[in-house]
């Protein structure tokens, strides 16, 4: 009997017991530094890279994975008979959804679904982990696109940068842009909107600039459960355990599904720098 199986790529950063437990399958992004192409967490881990970004004279850029690479990653999966829903980075900031379609058309197959996330992190890694769970409890392939459609709906990723000096080298900033050049000590909240990194808001120091996100993402789940939450960070481990203590204040173990702490991958990392503190939620999914 055919089975769904998810297909994520590298910038979900999902944790390896999930991505084992799940079966999900990850196609890595590219790190571009000088003239080496790494494959994103693969043979560029985030344990190493964050210290390489700190002493590196030319900052790396990244790239998206090909149509043939897509294809390779298919072709065994729709052999054994299986189906396919390809769930990734927003189209916004990346041109890897693209290159999925291209795989898709041609293979000349009807038994792969593509999702634009709309987002990245653990919000793409939360949604593709809802979809896995779907797919193991013999969802159609339809199903498991319709579940993962509503959780793209229902989710979002607030978060904070210590600057916006890696977001604006890399021409990931959207309409956050006009913070640029604003005064050192304020710190932006930066969220997805339409697909796009924009600026919600700006909040003197740090400590507040957290607090404030605990409550935009309070908000903007509001009554709806279960809620999934991850919380990101580079280099923020104390903070991340603050933030998760206080998501645990707010929801009780009924209503929390998951919440998890991550890091961001080095292609995420490259755009964002180190610093970085976010929480990742889906609501009512």
């Amino acid at each position: 009997m055919s089975k769904v199986v998810v297909v994520t790529d590298s910038t979900a950063h999902l944790p390896e017991n999930l991505i084992q437990e799940l079966d999900l399958r990850i196609i890595p992004l590219h790190v571009v530094w000088g003239d080496k192409v790494y494959q994103d967490n693969v043979d560029l881990k985030s344990e190493n890279f964050y210290t390489m970004l700190r002493q590196a004279k030319d900052l790396p850029t990244t790239s998206q994975p090909s149509p043939k690479e897509f294809m390779d990653l298919y072709k065994p999966i729709l052999d054994a008979g299986d189906k396919i829903i390809s769930i990734h980075i927003s189209s916004g900031i990346s041109g890897t959804v693209n290159s999925a379609f291209q795989a898709k058309e041609m293979l000349g197959s009807q038994d792969i679904e593509i999702v634009d996330s709309k987002s990245s992190g653990m919000v793409l890694g939360l949604i593709a982990v809802l979809a896995a769970r779907r797919a193991r409890e013999n969802a159609s392939l339809k199903e498991c696109k319709e579940l993962a459609e509503k959780a793209v709906a229902n989710s979002n990723v607030f978060f904070m940068v210590n600057t916006l000096e890696y977001l604006h080298k890399g021409g990931r900033i959207g309409g956050a842009s006009a913070l640029l050049g604003s005064a050192l000590d304020l710190k932006p909240i930066l969220y997805f909107k339409d697909g796009k990194i924009e600026s919600y808001e700006k909040v003197r120091t740090k400590k507040k600039a957290i607090n404030r996100i605990i409550e935009i993402a309070r908000e903007m789940i509001g009554a709806k459960r279960p809620v999934h939450l991850a919380i990101l960070q580079v280099e923020a481990e104390e903070d991340a355990e603050y933030v998760k203590a206080e998501l645990k204040k707010l929801y009780s173990p009924q209503e929390i599904q998951d919440l998890l702490i991550t890091s961001l991958s080095p292609v995420i990392g490259t755009h964002t720098g180190p610093g970085v503190i976010a929480i990742c939620y889906i609501a009512g999914v």
